[in-house]
């Protein structure tokens, strides 16, 4: 299992709404959650076969900030 963290621009509900519809194209994530109490709004990502890559171009292909945290 692979978990991956990053920092968002995810603010509202209704933002984590639309990253919702954009994750459930991944059929290897087991499970996800924003932090939205961190000021960098962090994205936690679990599941098998995901790549860090797919899920930031995904993201900001939305219109959101999507990067890796390291």
């Amino acid at each position: 299992m692979k978990i991956l963290v990053f920092q968002t621009n995810i603010r509202k509900p209704s933002d984590k709404k639309v990253n919702e519809e954009i994750l459930k194209q991944y059929k290897g994530i087991s499970k996800w959650n924003i932090d939205f109490e961190d000021h960098e709004k962090v994205l936690c990502v679990e599941g098998y076969g995901i790549t860090a890559q797919a899920i930031i171009t995904s993201i900001n292909d939305a219109g959101f900030l999507c990067k890796e945290k390291v």
